[in-house]
C-alpha cells in the first residue's frame, strides 16, 4: 500500500510546477461591465494586501503579494488590474536600447498613473523585460480590453470572455493544446455553462480553476472593475468570502493586512495559515502532505523538492525573520536529501546567522565533503574561524 501511495504522490508532484507561483484568470465583459477572477496558487499562505493612497497626480492602488512586498497583482482606482503568471522559460531577445527599469518599479508606475491597456503597452514597450523570461503579465481595464505581456510579445484583445494561466498564447495554436489539468477543468466549466458577468458566476468559474496538492489555491479574488469591489475567497474554500470596497479601503490611508487575518479563525484557510507558521514545526504541512509515502532522495530531487526546502527556509530566515524556524526547515531538508550539498550550505547560513558557529562549521564541512568545489563553504569556514579567534583574544 505504501508503494502505491508513493507512486501516486510522485505523479501528482509531477503534474504541477510545485515551487512556482501558478495562477489562473478569467475575464468576462457584457453591457459595459467587466468582471475578472483570479486564483493565486503557491505553497506559502503568507499573502497580503496593501493599499497605497493616491495624490492629485496618481491613483490609489490595492496590491497583493507575499511577505517580500513584490506585487503579484493589483487594482487601481481607474479600474485597471493586473496579475503575474509563472511560465516556462522563454528567452527575451528584444532588449537592445530598452530602458533598464526594475519590473516592480515599472508596475508601480503603471498602476499609479494609467487607466487603459493601450497606454500600458506603449510604456512597457520602452522597457527591457528580460525579467519576464519565465513569466508574463496580464492587464485588464474596465472596458474589458486585455493586454498580455510575454516579454518579446504583447497582445491586446477585447473578446467577451478570455482565460489565462501558466502558458504562452504565442506558443500554442489552440487552447486545447494547453496541458494543464486545472486550466482545462475551468475551461470546460466555462464552455458548458451559461456565462454571466456577475461576481457569483465568476466565483464559480474560479472554483473550477482551483488547485489543491502541494501548491494549492491560497486565495481567489473576484473584481468588479466598474464598482471597484473585490470579493476574496481563502484557501480553496468557496463556502465563505469577504468583500472589499477599494474606495473605502483607500480612505483609511496607507495600510496592509495579511489576507488570512480577514477571515474567521475557525475557517479552513486560517487554520492552515497558523499551521504553516508554527515555529515549533515549520515543516508540518510538508510532512502531512507526504504522509508515509516511501520516496527516494532522487525522486525528491526530480520533483524539485530541494527548491521547496530552499524557498521555505529562506522565507523563515529573511521574511518571517525566525532563524530557529529556518534551521528546522533546513535540518528537515538534509534529513530527506542527505546528499544535497546546497542544503547543508543553507543550513550553515542559518546556523551562522543564529551565531551557532560550531554547528555552522559542521554544516559547511558536510557540504564540502559532498561538493569539494563549494567555494562559499570554504570562505565561510575561514570567516567563522577568524571570528572565533578574534573573539578569544
Amino acid at each position: 500500500m505504501k508503494k502505491i501511495h508513493s507512486i501516486f504522490l510522485i505523479i501528482t508532484l509531477l503534474l504541477i510546477p510545485v515551487i512556482s507561483s501558478a495562477c489562473s484568470m478569467y475575464k468576462i465583459t457584457r453591457n459595459g461591465k467587466t468582471i475578472v477572477g483570479n486564483n493565486e496558487d503557491y505553497f506559502s499562505p503568507n499573502s497580503q494586501f496593501w493599499f497605497e493612497t493616491g495624490t492629485k497626480d496618481t491613483f490609489g492602488v490595492m496590491y497583493m503579494g507575499l511577505l517580500n512586498n513584490f506585487a503579484q497583482g493589483a487594482i487601481n482606482e481607474s479600474g485597471l488590474m493586473f496579475d503575474g503568471f509563472w511560465e516556462p522559460y522563454l528567452k527575451v531577445k528584444n532588449t537592445k536600447g530598452k530602458l533598464e527599469i526594475p519590473i516592480g518599479d515599472a508596475l508601480r508606475k503603471v498602476m499609479q498613473t494609467m487607466t487603459n491597456v493601450e497606454d500600458v503597452q506603449l510604456y512597457l514597450q520602452t522597457i527591457n523585460l528580460n525579467s519576464l523570461a519565465d513569466g508574463q503579465l496580464v492587464f485588464v481595464d474596465k472596458s474589458g480590453t486585455y493586454l498580455i505581456v510575454e516579454g518579446d510579445e504583447m497582445f491586446i484583445g477585447d473578446e467577451i470572455e478570455k482565460t489565462f494561466s501558466n502558458f504562452y498564447y504565442s506558443q500554442i495554436e489552440s487552447i486545447n493544446d494547453v496541458k494543464l489539468e486545472y486550466f482545462q477543468k475551468g475551461q470546460k466549466f466555462i464552455n458548458t455553462t451559461e456565462s454571466k458577468n456577475t461576481l457569483d458566476y465568476c466565483s464559480e468559474a474560479m472554483q473550477n480553476f482551483t488547485q489543491s496538492r502541494l501548491a494549492p489555491t491560497q486565495y481567489s479574488t473576484i473584481y468588479d472593475l466598474q464598482k471597484l469591489t473585490i470579493r476574496v475567497y481563502l484557501f480553496n474554500d468557496f463556502s465563505d468570502f469577504i468583500e472589499l470596497d477599494l474606495k473605502k479601503e483607500l480612505r483609511k490611508g496607507n495600510h496592509r493586512t495579511m489576507i488570512p487575518d480577514l477571515f474567521p479563525k475557525e475557517s479552513i484557510g486560517y487554520s492552515h495559515y497558523k499551521k504553516y507558521n508554527n515555529p515549533e514545526n515549520p515543516t508540518l504541512f510538508l510532512e502531512e502532505y507526504l504522509g508515509d509515502a516511501e520516496i527516494t532522495e532522487q525522486e525528491f530531487l526530480d520533483n524539485g523538492f530541494d527548491n521547496i526546502i530552499n524557498s521555505l527556509g529562506y522565507e523563515w530566515l529573511k521574511e518571517i525573520k525566525n532563524t530557529k524556524g529556518a534551521i528546522k526547515v533546513f535540518q528537515y531538508g538534509v534529513k530527506i536529501m542527505p546528499n544535497h550539498s546546497n542544503l547543508y550550505d543553507k543550513l550553515g547560513v542559518a546556523y551562522f546567522i543564529n551565531l551557532e558557529w560550531n554547528n555552522a562549521i559542521k554544516s559547511y564541512a558536510k557540504s564540502l565533503s559532498i561538493n569539494p568545489e563549494n567555494k562559499n563553504a570554504i570562505e565561510m569556514i575561514s570567516k567563522i574561524n577568524r571570528l572565533k579567534e578574534d573573539k578569544s583574544e
